[in-house]
């Protein structure tokens, strides 16, 4: 995982030292999880069938985009037979196309909605390449983004529908079918070790869309990791906690410390179009209660796309996101101090999340008065939804393959099911930002403990 820079400084030992009672979390919060909230057995089953139903319909779709368009379109390119301008209109055409599959049923059919507090600035985003700065508390942040771009009606008025793109740990583009639709479709920015070291990659990659007047909204998320409740999280916790000490702020409770080191790489995103650059902070709520809570607290959920698929049950997750505009000078001589500003101000907006969900007065008129409900489009992704079976199905009449079709889907939820029980049974937790990950991150962590090392995330120091 990518972490803040000047964390690095601290070591692991050290940040436990300092807080003694963090690692204790990992397990009180193992033991109070359960995998449907709130529910019997017979729910608990039926509802894991309609999510890995969910997720292994999501792998199908995704899987035949990938494979007759996609595929062929990045070979193409490789072979430099189409242009890069011509390749980059196309995968957006198949971005707008898949899209609504990915986010239908975690999101839309599974009941959650989504607000904003600034549905103009939102507006203005779309319309022209933009620079967004995300709070990390959920692994689905990225489903949250292609929604939000694919809407070509936000509240009444009409907008833009914009590519969405993401700069992401390196490691994403080898997770199967998403990662890989996400490396050779929409050519997001893979970081490997950070901002100032990968500044090559990152305008190289900025310039392919600029040259073919691609616009695109660009979100990025500087906490860089989602920490779960291991002792190597607990610690990383432990060190931004210390590092805002030594800053001379407040511990942040709701946030980590945000990665500053070469990040004014990525005003070049929209230095020539002078689009906004905008922050981002998004809350999740389900039952009048913030999953993303203190770092600190056992009742923390990061929600995943299991989390939204279990909104069927009667619980959905409702997703406020708070926006405000970042003025940056393009000289700006001290980017720790403005990113560390920022991040404060998003600390303080869940810290209010959280006093008000506590007291029951988190739907109050005076809270809920700044937020617009987002339109989910219901209908249009269900002919979507419709529109890519009927594809699917006719192309698997002609090359005979029908069959096959079927078979491949009971293959796929076998895989999805098992690899995520499986990771459930090892960890206690679901980790689902991309299909399959809970399994291969669990087995990983299992190795992890086998060898004799603290469970929990081992990011790479650059």
């Amino acid at each position: 995982m990518l972490l803040h820079d000047a964390a690095y400084k601290m070591t692991v030992d050290s940040s436990q030292s300092r807080f003694p009672t963090e690692a204790s979390i990992n397990d009180e919060c193992f033991k109070k999880r359960q995998l449907v909230e709130s529910a019997g057995a017979f729910k608990t089953a039926a509802v894991m069938i309609y999510c890995h139903f969910s997720v292994a319909l999501l792998c199908l779709n995704v899987m035949f985009d990938l494979s007759l368009f996609g595929l062929p379109i990045f070979i193409l390119r490789k072979m430099q037979i189409i242009p890069n301008k011509l390749y980059l209109s196309i995968t957006t055409f198949i971005i707008n196309w898949t899209t609504p599959i990915v986010f239908f049923m975690p999101m839309v059919f599974s009941g959650s909605k989504i607000y904003c507090n600034d549905i103009g600035l939102l507006e203005e985003t779309k319309s022209k390449n933009s620079l967004l700065l995300s709070n990390h508390g959920s692994r689905i942040d990225w489903m949250v983004g292609m929604f939000v771009g694919f809407s070509r009606r936000l509240v009444v008025e009409s907008c833009e529908r914009i590519r969405v793109g993401f700069v992401c740990e390196a490691l994403i583009q080898f997770m199967p079918l998403i990662g890989w639709y996400r490396k050779l479709v929409c050519h997001d920015i893979f970081v490997w070790r950070s901002f100032h070291r990968d500044a090559p990659t990152i305008r190289g990659n900025i310039l392919d869309f600029h040259s073919a007047n691609e616009p695109r909204m660009l979100f990025l998320s500087p906490e860089g990791v989602v920490v779960d409740f291991g002792p190597k999280d607990m610690a990383y916790v432990a060190a931004c906690r210390q590092f805002c000490v030594d800053q001379n702020y407040e511990p942040f409770d709701y946030v980590l410390t945000p990665r500053y080191k070469g990040s004014m790489t990525l005003m070049q995103q929209v230095r020539d179009c002078q689009g906004p650059v905008v922050s981002v902070c998004v809350a999740f709520v389900r039952d009048g209660k913030l999953l993303n809570c203190s770092l600190l607290s056992p009742d923390r959920v990061i929600p995943d796309i299991y989390t939204l698929n279990q909104g069927v049950g009667g619980s959905p997750v409702d997703i406020y996101i708070h926006l405000k505009r970042m003025n940056i000078a393009q000289d700006l001589k001290d980017p720790k101090r403005f990113m560390m500003e920022n991040y404060k101000e998003k600390n303080e907006i869940l810290a209010e999340w959280d006093k008000r969900t506590a007291a029951g007065s988190a739907g109050d008129k005076d809270w809920m008065s700044q937020f617009d409900k987002l339109d989910t489009h219901q209908l249009e992704c269900i002919l979507y939804q419709i529109a890519h079976a009927a594809v699917m199905i006719i192309v698997a009449l002609c090359i005979g393959s029908l069959g096959a079709l079927f078979k491949l889907f009971a293959i796929l939820f076998g895989l999805v099911s098992g690899c995520h029980t499986i990771g459930w049974i090892l960890n206690s937790t679901s980790m689902e930002s991309v299909p399959f990950e809970t399994g291969i991150k669990s087995i990983a962590l299992a190795l992890q403990t086998w060898r004799g090392e603290p469970k929990g995330s081992n990011p790479k120091i650059a």
